[in-house]
């Protein structure tokens, strides 16, 4: 088969010219949104006119569409209409928010500076224009943000910016600032606090509920929050648009390790004029629930209640925290509470405490003056213990005129405004110091001194006149205590210690001692100076005990007397001691003599015993004698009678020895033996050590002589007289 393609080709340009035409007509009347895009669209023709001041127009009205192409195919009404831009979807992240400005919608209310949500949820979060146009859609910076995700927003109608979530780190906490809403109550300095706005991220429901402008009384505690802050543009504009809060970041609260936090509330209602600290209020939290304080009536100035050691969330604006270190009583003290809070005392109250003092005072100072008049009525001559004990009780005119100066204050219960009947022992308190003032008195004996020297509590010595006109010193010791339970009447009557010295003690005893010193000579004071001593611990003590002071006693360390005094004293001294002494000699010497005597008798008697001994002896010794000559007239019979048996004996033994031994020497030998022993005996030498001899005769028999007479000088070695051996040589 056979074409004619000249014919055909016409044909075919035809179908491509309707094929393009038809794919120009489909791509106008057709358009394709991408998944994170939206399509704005633009009606041209055929339409009624906006309303003056608008930019964006409804249906059937020419401009600008208010309605969006949402991602996916849509069909448009070409050529009436038409896209005239696709935009990306409007992205938050997750740690931002989305701030929407209408451009668009009703005016802005006179005052407002953020635009209220009329539509409410019909706009579904600003993606539905339409409707929030004609709900009554406020143009300006909507009250309502948009949390992260993807958000098709017509950008015509709205201007997106974002800003950061709201964190508050740890240890810190966000004051809240509100730029917009009614105003605040006369006379406030915070804005009430209101329900529902869920920590200032729904900025809607705070202008819905009548959220005042200015500070705020809640707080943020440590967290992250969606809060209408200031906020940058998302065209990448430099400047900042402004957010209906400000937060602002300050320090928690840290009250560390013995301290104490008092604290001042800066806003609540009036305090009372009577009273100096407010009066406490339940259910504040340690004053970090400052709605809950401002709605149960809490009071602004000092509080009673005190923040004790740890961390707080408190709104600096509604509250000042004072740090203070705790109080500590120390062993041998005890601390008398003046309360600034509590009911005031009643004239009965008043009353009946002011007879309960009188009552004890008038016991102790009975008791105290029959002591000292027990003590006294020893050492006084010319007054009776009754006289003493009147006279101690009624007391000195000019010594009683210290008292009368003196106004006390009544000691009241507790409960009650003032100085308290109780006082509080050692250790460690935590007190609020604007509610109580505690007083430290010692308990513990105390020392007041008039000396030269340099110690605590010391004034110059006493410079009194005694009643011979002569100027003496006095240094003077007084020990005193004040017992616990006499502290807050001597706290009530005086006011503390140093003013019981300064203004009581010194002036007191200056004038006891100087009247005392004033009745008696110098030299009698001086002598008498235990006495004068006793006397005025009696008065001092009978004095300080109006003051509810324990005295404990009062010494006189030294009495200075004028020199020329103590010149002539000393020479009238020295010449009594002369004469004692010179006294003491005499019966010295006189007892000497009396000795002398009797030491002589003593020797003579001595003599005579020893004379008289001697004749004892002397007897004694004729006996011995005679029993001694007797002995020894018996002892030269027998001893004789032995002698004589012996030699007869020895003369026969040596008769039958020399017969002996002429049986076998012969007599010549014998005589020889015996003149041998003889010359041995009386040690004669006859022969020298080494004999030379000579000539022809028998040298045999010269040298056995030689040889014999050796031997004799060596065996005749006899014990000669008295053990003495004599050796013959």
């Amino acid at each position: 088969m056979n074409i004619d393609f000249a014919a055909v080709v016409p044909f075919l340009i035809l179908a491509v010219i309707a094929l393009i035409a038809l794919l120009i007509i489909l791509s106008k009347i057709m358009v394709n949104v991408g998944a994170r895009e939206i399509a704005i669209k633009e009606r041209r023709y055929f339409g009624r006119k906006m309303p003056p001041g608008r930019v964006v127009a409804t249906e059937g009205e020419v401009g600008i569409q208010a309605d969006v192409l949402k991602p996916g195919l849509h069909f448009i009404k070409f050529p009436f209409e038409k896209v005239v831009r696709k935009v990306p979807l409007i992205e938050i992240g997750a740690d931002e928010l989305g701030i929407v400005e209408a451009v668009d919608g009703e005016p802005m209310p006179p005052g407002r500076n953020f635009a209220p949500d009329r539509a409410q949820n019909a706009h579904n979060n600003f993606q539905d224009p339409i409707a929030f146009i004609k709900q009554g859609g406020v143009k300006g910076i909507q009250l309502r943000t948009l949390p992260p995700g993807l958000w098709p927003i017509h950008p015509y109608l709205f201007r997106m910016s974002v800003t950061k979530a709201t964190v508050i780190p740890p240890g810190k906490i966000g004051v809240v600032t509100a730029a917009d809403g009614a105003q605040l109550d006369p006379g406030r300095l915070l804005a009430k606090a209101i329900d529902g706005h869920r920590n200032f991220q729904d900025a809607e429901q705070f202008v819905a509920s009548n959220g005042q402008k200015g500070p705020q009384v809640d707080i943020l505690t440590p967290g992250t929050y969606r809060i209408l802050t200031q906020s940058l543009p998302l065209d990448g504009a430099n400047a900042t648009k402004p957010g209906i809060f400000f937060v602002r970041l300050f320090d928690a609260t840290v009250i560390n390790e013995n301290q104490i936090g008092l604290v001042e509330a800066l806003d609540g209602s009036p305090l009372n004029q009577r009273d100096y600290v407010a009066t406490s209020v339940e259910g504040h939290d340690n004053f970090q629930d400052g709605n809950e304080f401002i709605g149960r009536g809490g009071q602004r100035g000092p509080q009673k209640d005190i923040l004790l050691p740890g961390t707080y969330y408190i709104n600096p604006f509604l509250f000042k925290v004072i740090p203070d270190t705790a109080k500590e009583v120390k062993p041998g003290e005890v601390a008398v509470v003046v309360s600034n809070t509590g009911k005031d005392p009643s004239d009965d109250i008043r009353r009946q405490m002011a007879a309960k003092v009188r009552e004890r005072m008038e016991r102790e100072e009975r008791e105290q003056a029959e002591q000292s008049a027990a003590r006294l009525d020893k050492i006084e001559d010319s007054k009776t213990a009754e006289e003493i004990k009147q006279e101690l009780m009624t007391g000195d005119p000019a010594d009683r005129r210290l008292d009368e100066g003196a106004h006390e204050a009544y000691v009241v219960p507790e409960g009650y405004r003032g100085i308290q009947e109780s006082v509080v022992g050692p250790g460690r308190y935590y007190v609020n110091t604007l509610a109580i003032t505690p007083i430290i008195i010692p308990t513990t004996n105390q020392t007041v001194e008039w000396t030269a020297g340099e110690v605590v509590n010391t004034f110059n010595p006493f410079e009194v006149i005694s009643k011979d006109g002569f100027t003496m010193q006095l240094e003077v010791r007084v020990v005193f205590r004040v017992k616990p339970e006499d502290a807050p009447f001597m706290v009530a009557k005086i006011g503390g210690i140093e003013r019981l010295i300064q203004n009581v003690m010194h002036p007191l005893i200056d004038s006891i001692f100087r009247n005392q010193a004033s009745e008696s000579s110098a030299m009698a004071y001086l002598q008498n100076r235990h006495e004068e001593q006793e006397r005025a611990e009696a008065r001092v003590r009978a004095h300080l005990l109006k003051y509810h002071v324990d005295v404990v006693n009062v010494l006189i360390c030294h009495i200075h007397l004028p020199e020329e005094l103590m010149k002539t004293q000393t020479e009238k001294i020295l010449a009594e001691q002369r004469q004692n002494m010179y006294n003491a000699q005499r019966e010295a010497e006189e007892k000497r003599i009396q000795l002398e005597k009797t030491k002589a008798n003593a020797d003579k008697q001595r003599d005579l015993m020893a004379e008289t001994v001697g004749v004892e002896i002397a007897s004694k010794r004729a006996e011995q004698r005679k029993a001694e000559a007797d002995g020894e007239a018996s002892y030269i019979l027998q001893t004789g009678k032995a002698e004589a048996e012996k030699v007869r004996l020895m003369g026969e033994a040596q008769g039958v020895a020399y017969r002996e031994q002429v049986s076998a020497l012969g007599a010549q030998g014998v005589a020889l033996v015996e003149t041998l022993k003889v010359i041995g005996e009386k040690n004669v030498r006859i022969t020298p050590d080494v004999l030379a001899s000579g000539g022809t005769g028998d040298g045999a028999s010269g040298l056995g002589t030689l040889l014999l007479l050796n031997l004799f000088r060596d065996r005749i070695n006899l014990p000669g007289e008295n053990g003495a051996k004599t050796t013959v040589k």
